[in-house]
């Protein structure tokens, strides 16, 4: 889908999650959907031939994160953009400091959120779900149309109270799986629909 023989390069960024490491997330990824190969394999294509693939100012693509957090009842939280006047799953950039994935999306999940991250309990260690999505180009800062690889770490929640304060309450709301949207909304609708969380 994209051309990898020239990537943009990338000056003197200091990088915890190395490539290796989305390499090896990916390939544990898709051990577990094999039906996603396709979108895998460009992945890890990018990361083999090209810069830091988690840094922001890697083109064509490089690697964001989300949290899936789900309460007993299987109801999902979303945070309002006040820029766009949307809702969607917390997420965004890896920074530097990030030593996983896994730990990017947690702390994603803090920041925008104002999650507990000690009230919240990691489904596993491979992302629970995969998507490239077409980032507009942005010439005020300098950014190419790009592509973001959202990966979506899985998290329950015991008790959505003690797991988001009610000092960001306005600005959170727990919906049902199937409104959550994309191939992320129908794989949380089908899992729902066979695990729960034990209270």
């Amino acid at each position: 889908m994209f051309r990898v023989e020239h990537p943009t390069p990338v000056r003197s960024l200091s990088v915890a999650v190395t490539n290796n490491a989305v390499i090896g997330v990916a390939l544990g990824y898709i051990e577990a959907n094999p039906d996603e190969m396709d979108l895998i394999r460009s992945l890890v294509v990018l990361a083999l031939h090209g810069p830091a693939i988690t840094a922001r100012s890697t083109t064509p693509a490089h690697v964001t994160c989300r949290a899936a957090i789900v309460s007993p009842d299987w109801r999902v939280l979303e945070i309002m953009d006040t820029s766009t006047s949307t809702w969607h799953l917390p997420g965004g950039h890896v920074a530097a400091g990030d030593s996983s994935l896994l730990g990017a999306a947690l702390g994603l999940a803090a920041r925008r959120a104002g999650v507990e991250t000690n009230m919240v309990i990691p489904d596993g260690i491979i992302p629970f779900d995969v998507e490239a999505r077409i980032v507009e180009a942005a010439p005020e800062r300098g950014e190419p149309e790009h592509v973001h690889y959202d990966m979506t770490y899985l998290f329950h929640v015991e008790d959505r109270s003690l797991a988001v304060p009610d000092s960001v309450s306005t600005r959170v709301r727990w919906v049902e799986p199937e409104q959550v949207a994309g191939q992320l909304g129908t794989k949380l609708t089908e899992t729902s629909r066979h695990s729960r969380l034990v209270p």
